[in-house]
């Protein structure tokens, strides 16, 4: 059943029309927001986290620090994406190197000490931990487990401690019984696969969800539809109003970045969750 609990409530902030139907890279001003936390593992949710500061970087934050167990992923040139450019390591870049920070730590599964260090002075914080394969491509989840849970329990900790409350974080649609926070046939079908092959995933991020809603948190649960790694970004994003036709599942993995940057920086949203995605009648990417 769906995870809820009475400290739970949704608030809708007034917003600009752009930043309803959707955005493009130059979307809300970072004036708001001078330092960021970015966090990401590894599968097709923590990707989000990699796109995640470079669209940081599109808004000119001034400092963005980054918290990983891969580093070494913003080596590669392939980031399972349709960019069409594909991507540097920024810290390689003389342009951005001096706005970023890199910590790299060995578990979620254990305990980091001094974590709240890294996280004072932020203004905001994009969390990228979930993951919803099943294990097969990435073989280190079977040994290493999954770390929604376990990772933001540590970050959501640390959040408190340094008194930084904007949260914006990754999960899914299809979850929970009954969900029909997306429209579409395709949320029944990702219901099924969370209900067999995908249950483990399911519970992670259950219990991520869960941890966020007994928090005292201003988060954002973003539940995007699409970024296969071969959808090319479209440089706006749509979010799933209720009772209006379905977002398109075709959603890039740098359109879902930038609406997270866009959420961290001003926030629409907060204590609820949202599904984001392409075009109402978008095609879904094969």
């Amino acid at each position: 059943s769906k995870v809820r609990t009475p400290r739970e409530q949704t608030t809708t902030m007034k917003v600009n029309p752009h930043e309803i139907a959707g955005g493009d890279p130059a979307g809300p001003s970072a004036a708001t927001c001078r330092k960021l936390v970015v966090l990401y593992g590894i599968g097709g949710l923590s990707d989000v986290g990699l796109h995640a500061i470079m669209a940081g970087l599109e808004k000119n934050v001034e400092y963005i620090t980054v918290i990983t167990e891969y580093p070494d992923m913003l080596d590669d040139e392939n980031w399972e994406c349709g960019c069409i450019d594909g991507h540097t390591n920024p810290f390689n870049d003389e342009a951005h190197a001096s706005k970023l920070t890199m910590v790299k730590i060995d578990s979620w599964k254990n305990e980091q000490a001094n974590l709240v260090e890294h996280f004072h002075g932020a203004d905001a914080v994009i969390s990228c931990l979930g993951h919803r394969q099943p294990g097969w491509k990435n073989t280190e989840l079977v040994t290493k487990g999954l770390i929604a849970r376990d990772g933001n329990k540590q970050v959501i900790k640390a959040m408190e401690e340094a008194n930084v409350s904007r949260v914006v974080t990754i999960s899914s649609f299809g979850l929970n019984r009954g969900d029909k926070t997306w429209p579409h046939w395709a949320s029944k079908l990702m219901r099924l696969f969370f209900l067999t092959f995908m249950r483990k995933a399911r519970k992670d991020l259950q219990a991520m969800e869960k941890l966020f809603n007994e928090s005292s948190l201003d988060y954002l649960i973003v539940k995007p539809v699409g970024i296969g790694e071969d959808v090319v970004p479209a440089g706006k994003y749509f979010q799933q109003e209720p009772g209006k036709e379905a977002v398109g599942g075709n959603m890039a993995k740098m359109d879902v970045a930038r609406f997270m940057v866009d959420e961290a920086i001003q926030p629409t949203t907060v204590r609820g969750s949202k599904v984001v995605g392409s075009a109402p009648g978008t095609p879904m990417s094969g």
